[in-house]
């Protein structure tokens, strides 16, 4: 049935139900929105924000010189961006992935969509950072921190609730017991790391960091090794998880809110309801149970 009364040009919807319509379909699918704003100067109003909720700006291996870009997947969206008013990029970014080559990219973006909760970046711009209203992080702490030691007292981990930590063979470089430092996050409830010379302070950060409910290893070793704790063969809240394409993961978990964090959550409980098995999913993560 089209929404649009055909006699009269008026909505044949009350406004409020027709805006919910919309709004649903410009969520479902981002890329549409381009051609929804084109329907009325009502619904530009409505959906017009939810063309730029997920950003993704990076360098495209298969394009020399080439940005991989959403939502407009093509080299001129950093042009594009810069000529939007800069309350667009404010009210609208909700997820932002940036991994670019130069300090001037990476500032313009982190300074302008100044209300991202979801991030993945890998530069050092720890003021912006740690003025955005973060729940979600992806990033490498060692390199956020240059040259100072990592501070989990810093206000970039006061509202985050998933942290994903890139570091690998970050022992070399942070003193173990700076991990503790984790137990401070008020509202921690899914951590990941990629480093499996860490596992040995895995048992002590799970006893301490009470509010975890996922800790998962981002490893790429399958299937773990006999060396594995006996606590963390037996603590449910543990997984060990074989992830390829981390970035296009993220992608999928900011459009459609299916992730790692959403797989490794089915899958603790999972173990909880005693399930031993290997656990294939679409994108290939692979999810191991412990020897």
């Amino acid at each position: 049935m089209s929404l649009i009364n055909a006699t009269s040009g008026e909505p044949r919807l009350p406004p409020e139900l027709e805006r919910m319509i919309f709004q649903l379909a410009a969520h479902s699918e981002p890329l549409s929105v381009p051609s929804l704003v084109l329907v009325a100067w009502r619904v530009r109003r409505w959906v017009q924000h939810l063309r730029y909720r997920v950003l993704l700006l990076a360098e495209d291996p298969n394009a020399p010189h080439g940005v991989r870009a959403y939502p407009h997947n093509d080299d001129s969206e950093l042009s594009r961006l810069r000529s939007l008013p800069p309350s667009i990029l404010r009210d609208s970014v909700r997820h932002l992935c940036v991994d670019l080559p130069g300090s001037q990219t990476v500032e313009f973006l982190l300074s302008t969509c100044s209300s991202v909760e979801n991030l993945w970046v890998l530069s050092q711009k720890l003021p912006l950072i740690s003025a955005l209203p973060l729940k979600r992080l992806h990033s490498m702490l060692t390199v956020l921190f240059f040259p100072h030691p990592i501070d989990f007292t810093n206000v970039l981990f006061s509202r985050l609730t998933h942290l994903e930590i890139f570091d690998r063979h970050c022992h070399r470089r942070v003193e173990p017991r700076t991990w503790s430092g984790l137990k401070c996050l008020p509202h921690l409830t899914h951590l990941a790391f990629h480093d499996e010379e860490l596992i040995s302070i895995f048992v002590d950060l799970l006893r301490i960091c009470t509010s975890l409910r996922v800790f998962v290893l981002i490893s790429t070793i399958a299937p773990p090794p006999p060396s594995v704790p006996r606590e963390l063969v037996e603590e449910p809240r543990f997984v060990w998880m074989v992830r390829t394409k981390s970035m296009r993961d993220w992608h999928a978990g900011a459009v459609s809110g299916v992730d790692h964090w959403t797989r490794a959550e089915d899958f603790v409980e999972r173990r909880r309801s005693g399930f031993q098995e290997y656990a294939l999913t679409e994108d290939a993560s692979l999810l191991l149970p412990l020897p």
